[in-house]
């Protein structure tokens, strides 16, 4: 998946000089502002709107998997959701899911909504926006990982780790195939396909080829 990403990447948006367009600048803008502001004014604010967005998620995936909650505790020392429910994706879903990226997303929808009959904003706005929540729950993301999280622990740390890469690199995906204007879904289903289907004999091609070069 990782090299089926790779491909996408180069393909169409350097090779595609996507990454000339205002979409993509907008995008960058917004990710370049969000991660200044985690390394250089984080804040207890900051903390809790993370804090929030994480159990929320919680909340948020316990109802998609038909659960009840009883109770939602935010703090900018942290914070619990209590609920009847719980499995893996619920456990790790604020890990892979941009919970703000997802409130800006719904919330634009709403504006042009509201707005469809006087004039629609500029949708590099939108990008801009994207790219600054996304950073914002990358960067936590990255931040909290490496601290001793009952959410990651509760699954095995191994199987935790797996689910989280795979789960955003399959985001990253998406959104590069959404904001390109050449790249498509069935495309990007396929060139996994292919690269799945090759992966054991181009990993003992190259475990023979290392084997070859051994001293013994």
């Amino acid at each position: 998946m990782l090299e089926t990403f790779i491909v996408l990447l180069q393909a169409d948006t350097l090779a595609g000089a996507y990454w000339k367009s205002r979409e993509f600048l907008f995008f960058g803008l917004g990710t370049l502002t969000s991660l200044i502001l985690f390394l250089f004014a984080f804040c207890r604010p900051m903390m809790w709107l993370y804090v929030a967005g994480h159990e929320l998620t919680h909340a948020l995936f316990v109802l998609i998997f038909r659960g009840r909650v009883s109770k939602v505790h935010i703090s900018a020392d942290g914070g619990h959701v209590m609920t009847n429910r719980n499995n893996f994706i619920i456990s790790l879903s604020p890990y892979f899911f941009p919970f703000y990226s997802a409130v800006a997303i719904v919330a634009w929808a709403l504006l042009e909504w509201t707005v469809a009959e006087v004039s629609r904003p500029d949708p590099i706005w939108l990008y801009a926006l994207i790219g600054f929540t996304w950073m914002f729950h990358l960067a936590f993301t990255l931040w909290m990982i490496r601290r001793d999280q009952p959410d990651v622990n509760q699954n095995g740390r191994i199987f935790s780790f797996t689910v989280i890469f795979i789960a955003n690199v399959l985001l990253i995906c998406a959104m590069l195939i959404v904001a390109s204007p050449t790249a498509t879904f069935r495309g990007f289903g396929l060139s996994l396909w292919e690269n799945a289907k090759t992966l054991v004999s181009r990993f003992v091609e190259s475990a023979y080829e290392v084997y070859s070069m051994l001293p013994f």
